[in-house]
């Protein structure tokens, strides 16, 4: 088995970026970065769509003109319409990564956020079933380019010593969008007419209105920029943001000098086709992580809850739609309350403990539903006590989920090198949209085949998911993102790294590889 090497990390001239950082103050102090995190925030929303899709349609479908309307759609036909935007998912990983590459990084979000406003508005206005799926997709494909480039953008532009939880607090808002769906479709239950799940379907449109304006102020990749051998203009970002405008910046020089030293190196070991996953034993390992994690996020059985909470509250004896809709918003506030705790102590406590803590408490807590669930069907829900403790643990469920949920994507980019990272997020979302099809037909199905001993199928999932992770993942705390990639691939053989100066530019840094 592959082993990564920590003794492989050295940044540039043995100094790490975290040695360079001498800032002494809170963030808000230093007007670059505050203006770039105000910026970010364009980025940080982008998983409130996706958010706020899931729980509005788990509350739609509690809402009586919304079944009407589609005509209660049951099996395959609810599984459909919940894998609507899987489809559209599906569609835009194929050309995700050829705009990321050719296009940048904000393009690409401004190109997902429009498509997305398309299917919203289709969605809205949508008088049938056919109708109704087709806008799904249209909403998939565009959410899923934007999902793609968000944390990309954010993880290449963020602030070394924020990265992770600017893409912490990135995933958090899909709690938001949750929230913001889960007691919008509450209250607009109570309307008569059709608007009662019009008008929650055509506010999905706000958080990629507000993306679309953010990105036309937010700057571009640095890395990026580096890339296409516009260096100019990323060491102008980089100035201005992380370094305040202090050319003669240590942070400034360091970064700059280890971007350059893995593009370059990069560049000779000419990383850019999809067989570069399998040329090294590095690669190698760095997929199978991207792969499983995309799996491993989506099926612990967190679909179940939030695509058929109604389904889950009914097995359970719950069958009044306002208190099912009550108790949906509150689980909606606790996720995003946990989310953004977690995320603020991703770089305190590790992503191995982040991964494993986070299995194990969902293992308990599905352990808990499985077994109040299995006793109060087999007393027909007499005993209001174990209702209210399977409650309990579906809550404790997404405070624990919240875990590992907050630090996936950052953890693609961390460990996927720059020109196979756009690449990386490619499959890491087809593992996603896979695992979520194939719960999105088979949670519907295995729920009415077997009800409450449906759970103990994921019981098994979440151990198998706790041994991957546990023998398979490494540590990448501390870390930037060029120094994760000397982690797994080991220093420049042969090569040592130099920070050089022009003479006619007295600060700005330039990279010598020397032989």
């Amino acid at each position: 088995m592959f082993r990564v090497d920590k003794s492989g990390v050295r940044g540039v001239d043995g100094v790490t970026l975290r040695h360079t950082d001498q800032r002494t103050r809170f963030w808000w102090n230093y007007p670059g970065l505050r203006s770039l995190n105000l910026l970010l925030l364009g980025c940080i929303v982008c998983d409130m769509t996706n958010g706020y899709d899931g729980s509005m349609l788990s509350g739609l479908q509690i809402i009586d003109a919304w079944q009407d309307a589609l005509g209660h759609p049951t099996g395959t036909r609810l599984g459909t319409i919940t894998n609507g935007t899987r489809y559209g998912q599906l569609g835009a990983l194929l050309i995700a990564a050829p705009l990321m590459q050719r296009l940048g990084r904000r393009v690409p979000i401004m190109i997902g956020s429009c498509i997305l406003l398309v299917g919203v508005a289709l969605q809205a206005s949508s008088v049938n079933y056919d109708m109704f799926v087709v806008s799904r997709v249209l909403i998939g494909f565009g959410n899923t380019i934007q999902n793609m480039a968000c944390p990309i953008l954010a993880a290449e532009l963020a602030h070394p010593s924020q990265r992770t939880q600017i893409i912490g607090i990135q995933n958090t808002t899909g709690s938001l969008g949750q929230i913001m769906a889960a007691w919008i479709t509450y209250g607009t239950s109570f309307m008569l007419s059709s608007w009662s799940w019009r008008l929650p379907s055509l506010l999905q449109a706000v958080s990629s209105i507000f993306q679309l304006v953010m990105m036309i102020f937010t700057p571009e990749s640095p890395r990026w920029l580096v890339h296409k051998g516009r260096r100019e203009e990323a060491y102008r970002i980089l100035t201005k943001y992380h370094a305040e405008g202090d050319e003669s910046s240590q942070l400034l020089q360091f970064e700059m000098a280890e971007i350059e030293a893995a593009i370059e190196l990069e560049r000779e070991q000419a990383l850019a086709s999809w067989m570069e996953w399998v040329r090294t034993s590095a690669n190698r390992y760095r997929l199978f992580i991207i792969v499983t994690s995309g799996f491993i996020i989506q099926w612990c059985g967190n679909a179940l809850i939030t695509y058929y909470i109604h389904l889950v509250f009914e097995s359970i004896g719950i069958t009044s739609s306002k208190k099912q809709l009550l108790i949906n918003g509150g689980m909606t506030i606790s996720g995003f309350v946990w989310g953004n705790t977690w995320s603020q102590l991703i770089d305190k406590m590790g992503r191995r403990p982040m991964f494993l803590i986070g299995l194990t408490g969902m293992f308990v807590a599905f352990v808990m539903i499985t077994v109040f669930t299995g006793v109060n069907t087999a007393i027909d829900y007499s005993n209001g006590g174990l209702g209210n403790a399977t409650i309990f643990a579906i809550f404790l469920f997404g405070a624990f989920y919240k875990m590992p949920g907050c630090m996936v994507p950052s953890y693609v980019a961390e460990v996927s090198p720059f020109n196979l990272r756009a690449k990386a997020f490619v499959l890491n979302g087809f593992a996603d949209a896979a695992a979520n099809i194939f719960s999105g037909y088979t949670n519907p199905v295995g729920l009415a085949a077997i009800g409450w001993k449906y759970y103990i199928v994921w019981c098994c999932v979440l151990v198998s998911n706790f041994t991957i992770v546990y023998f398979f993942y490494p540590e990448t705390k501390n870390l930037s993102l060029e120094e994760v990639g000397q982690l797994f691939d080991g220093p420049p053989k042969n090569m040592e790294i130099k920070v050089t100066h022009d003479e006619d530019k007295e600060h700005e840094p330039h990279v010598t590889m020397i032989e």
